[in-house]
This record gives C-alpha cells, sequence and structure tokens, in this order.
C-alpha cells in the first residue's frame, strides 16, 4: 500500500511540473543571434540568424556581417528572421542603433555592437597602431567575465562567454547594454 501512495504521490508531483512547461514546439523558428565568440577576419564579435527549436536548442545557424546584420534586423532586407520587415531595434528600443539614420530614415550603423567585445574583455585584446592608448573593456578578468558577470550573462541565455545570445535575449542584451547604470553594475556592481 505504501508503495501504491508513494507512486501517486510521485505522479502527481510530475503531471504539476509538466503542467507548468510551456508546451513543445515541434517546428523550428527562425531568428537572429549574436556570439561574443571572435570571427577569422579578426572582429570581436559574430553575428548569424538560426534556426531554434524551444527557443534555446539551435538547429541551423548562418553566419552574417554586420552590415547585413543592420539591415535585416531594420527591416531594409528580406529576412526570414524579420519577415515582416519591422525595425526591431526600435521594437526593443536599442537606443544606440537609433541615431545615424541616412536620408531614407534607416539605420547606417549601430554602434553598441562596438561594444560588444567590452563584456568578454578587460582591455581591447588586439594590437593597436602605434602611439594609440589602450582601450578599456569591462570585464572583470583579462580575457573572460568573471563569476558574477557570467551569473548577469546567465540572464540572457549564455553559460559561457561564446554562447549564442538568440532573439529576444539578443535584443535585450543590446537594449541594456545602452544603459549606463547596467554598464557600471555589469563592471563592478553596486
Amino acid at each position: 500500500m505504501r508503495t501504491f501512495l508513494l507512486f501517486l504521490s510521485v505522479s502527481a508531483v510530475l503531471a504539476t511540473a509538466k503542467a507548468d512547461k510551456p508546451p513543445h514546439s515541434p517546428f523550428a523558428v527562425t531568428t537572429f543571434a549574436l556570439s561574443l565568440g571572435s570571427t577569422t577576419d579578426g572582429q570581436l564579435f559574430s553575428l548569424f540568424i538560426v534556426k531554434v527549436v524551444d527557443d534555446t536548442v539551435v538547429v541551423e545557424s548562418q553566419p552574417i556581417s554586420r552590415l547585413n546584420f543592420i539591415r535585416q534586423v531594420q527591416g531594409r532586407t528580406f529576412s526570414a528572421a524579420n519577415p515582416d520587415g519591422e525595425n526591431l531595434f526600435r521594437k526593443y528600443g536599442v537606443s544606440k542603433c537609433l541615431n545615424s539614420q541616412d536620408s531614407t530614415g534607416f539605420v547606417n550603423d549601430c554602434p553598441v555592437l562596438d561594444d560588444l567585445w567590452k563584456l568578454r574583455f578587460w582591455e581591447f585584446p588586439l594590437q593597436l597602431p602605434a602611439g594609440q592608448h589602450p582601450v578599456v573593456g569591462w570585464a572583470a578578468m583579462k580575457l573572460r567575465p568573471d563569476d558574477r558577470q557570467m551569473l548577469l550573462l546567465s540572464g540572457y541565455g549564455m553559460k559561457y562567454p561564446v554562447d549564442l545570445v538568440i532573439g529576444d535575449n539578443m535584443f535585450r542584451l543590446l537594449h541594456d547594454m545602452c544603459d549606463e547604470e547596467w554598464v557600471a553594475n555589469y563592471r563592478g556592481g553596486f
């Protein structure tokens, strides 16, 4: 009888746990992603279009250039990751990517992308031209964020410094990087 009651209790707990989870989606969704991993051409971050299942399982990834990323995110160029052509910088409030517009109203650049390396490195890791002073990053350690910083980045889906930050999490990270208080917290905490 005890075994039967234990079985019923465990079954009830498991059924409750399953009810709390969102339903599994067998369909892949195409979205944007970024990584703090360097590229072979010396760029200190990577941009992608990815197909994901359940928001985190990447089933396909395609690297894209910075220019194509900016054009596709703002809806200027067709993208499977932005089929409605919406300006996702505006939608997610990535303020540093809304200021450099051309005469047609499209963004030419996204300066917050230039700050991505700062999340990973203490100082600019590439050799600077003679006479130029080192640029300081935001990471607490020379080549990677410390554990506290990784805990902050885990809120965006990163377990390791070179993991993909996918979809909404990517736009939240870019948005937060535009906030001086968030940067101050990331750099040294309150």
